[in-house]
């Protein structure tokens, strides 16, 4: 993936501000996970390993929602984020690829 493809694909997610949404996090999913299977599909048929850095960037972002939704510090919002992981580890579909 190039540099140039990483940084148009990050610009699109800083666009959707995905922070700032008052949505549960089974409705962000509804709404990202299109744009997600997308980008999976596109950039991930042969070789998944060169998109690690834009699936963390999203997990940033995930992670920034929480605390803003949920009121808590970056532990705790990681620490509840872990857990939805655990709960529903399809939630979205870049999960199946960071993570065993």
């Amino acid at each position: 993936m190039s540099t140039k493809s990483v940084s148009k694909v990050l610009d699109k997610f800083n666009k959707l501000r995905i922070h700032k949404w008052r949505k549960s996090i089974e409705s962000l999913a509804v709404e990202l996970n299109p744009i997600i299977r997308g980008i999976k599909n596109y950039y991930c048929k042969f070789w998944s390993e060169h998109t690690h850095y834009l699936w963390w960037q999203l997990n940033a972002r995930l992670l920034k929602w929480v605390q803003w939704e949920k009121g808590l510090y970056k532990k705790a919002a990681l620490r509840w984020l872990r857990n939805k992981y655990r709960e529903s580890p399809r939630l979205f579909p870049h999960w199946e690829l960071v993570y065993p």
